[in-house]
């Protein structure tokens, strides 16, 4: 058999498992909350829901999206769960397909590590059971990267304006493409397509109620004390420090999460700028060490945001990404398999209540990416090294007579 053949053999029937899996499950607290968000949008409009709470933090896109689903299901939860998936679900086939467009043209990655991200337990549980749009922005950062290594500075700007559109988070990553195609002298192709298309899905909140906008979506913290830093500040029992925070962080939480967020803006800044130069194949490895900075210092976390950086680590490096999906496998089926009850899942709705039995398990892709960042600042520390003493060689040689 074909490892081509083997590898789409693979995702399609993990594309088949998702979707019986999203058929007979309602998925996480998060299909709850979307489908109230979505009964709000149907009846009352999307502005009308961003002013009135502050819960809602999700872009436009993402808004008309679940406002169109709630119609096309009549307001049947178990329709409205199965619709929610089934863009993630697609969007995990849709990775495999330009990873293996990638493979034709680069090489990369290895047939097993692409076998391995075609049948990955991660994407499994949080495309098929969880119940959100990561895997959808996932994708779309993908194609952004692949197409630098096409040289294509429109169609990378272009999916990642989409990537945009599906979550704020992607942003971080900006600096990245920006200082590639600047480098190449591209940058007003990839910065027009961008703009334009953020732009066009951004526009009427911005326009409309900008302020509202600005806070609760572009501001968005996530959920402090589970995971990293935060989560290791909890456990100390500080009263500061002591509870887990999904809206409303004390003030030292809030001042944690703003250092946190000081460390990794600049860092992600100044390490696009010095690999702007590397080949284009060279920029996932950039995007890799771009997440583990993220994730090693984030200020918030959700479990499902663990297959953000799963395409970006599988190009960068095969093994790591291996480490990391088995580190993750771990983690989430713990976290599942506690929030629903034990197999076989049906809905998986007690999550704080059971976050003292789940969240030490985070601990183990948390771990990983450290030794991951660990692993390349030492590296690349190894290189300056080597180039300095490689200088010195030079200019120590004995000019020619």
């Amino acid at each position: 058999m074909k490892p081509r053949f083997f590898v789409f053999l693979l995702a399609f029937l993990s594309l088949a498992a998702k979707t019986y899996c999203a058929w007979r499950t309602l998925g996480s607290t998060d299909v709850g909350i979307f489908s109230i968000f979505a009964k709000s949008i149907h009846e009352d409009g999307l502005i009308a829901v961003y002013q009135g709470t502050q819960y809602f933090n999700h872009t436009p896109l993402v808004g008309w999206f679940l406002d169109a689903i709630y119609s096309l299901s009549g307001g049947n939860i178990r329709v409205f769960a199965f619709l929610l998936r089934l863009p993630a679900i697609f969007a995990d086939m849709g990775a495999v397909l330009t990873l293996l467009c990638l493979r034709e043209k680069t090489g990369r990655p290895a047939w097993w590590a692409l076998a391995l991200f075609a049948a990955s337990p991660v994407a499994f549980m949080v495309s098929g059971y969880h119940g959100n749009v990561d895997s959808v922005m996932a994708m779309f950062v993908l194609m952004a990267a692949a197409a630098c290594a096409g040289e294509s500075a429109i169609l990378s700007g272009l999916a990642f304006g989409l990537s945009c559109n599906i979550k704020i988070v992607p942003l971080l990553l900006a600096p990245v493409f920006v200082f590639h195609w600047w480098k190449r002298g591209r940058l007003v192709q990839f910065g027009g397509a961008s703009a334009l298309c953020i732009l066009a899905g951004w526009g009427f909140p911005l326009v409309t109620i900008p302020a509202v906008f600005l806070k609760d979506v572009i501001g968005y913290g996530s959920v402090w004390g589970i995971w990293g830093i935060p989560y290791f500040l909890r456990i100390t029992g500080h009263p500061a420090f002591a509870g887990i925070a999904v809206f409303e962080p004390t003030r030292a939480e809030s001042a944690v999460m703003l250092g946190l967020k000081l460390i990794i803006i600049p860092s992600v800044i100044v390490i696009a700028w010095l690999r702007r130069a590397l080949a284009p194949i060279n920029l996932f490895q950039t995007l890799a060490l771009v997440w583990a900075i993220f994730f090693v210092f984030a200020p918030g976390f959700g479990a499902q945001y663990l297959v953000w950086l799963a395409p970006c680590f599988l190009v960068a490096s095969e093994s790591w990404y291996a480490a990391l999906t088995l580190a993750s496998s771990i983690a989430l089926f713990v976290f599942y398999n506690t929030i629903s009850g034990s197999m076989p899942w049906t809905m998986g709705f007690n999550v704080l209540p059971t976050a003292s039995r789940w969240t030490p398990w985070l601990v183990l892709p948390w771990g990983m990416l450290a030794a991951f960042l660990i692993y390349q600042v030492y590296q690349m520390g190894r290189a300056q090294i080597s180039d300095a003493d490689a200088a010195q060689t030079q200019r120590d040689l004995p000019a020619p007579s």
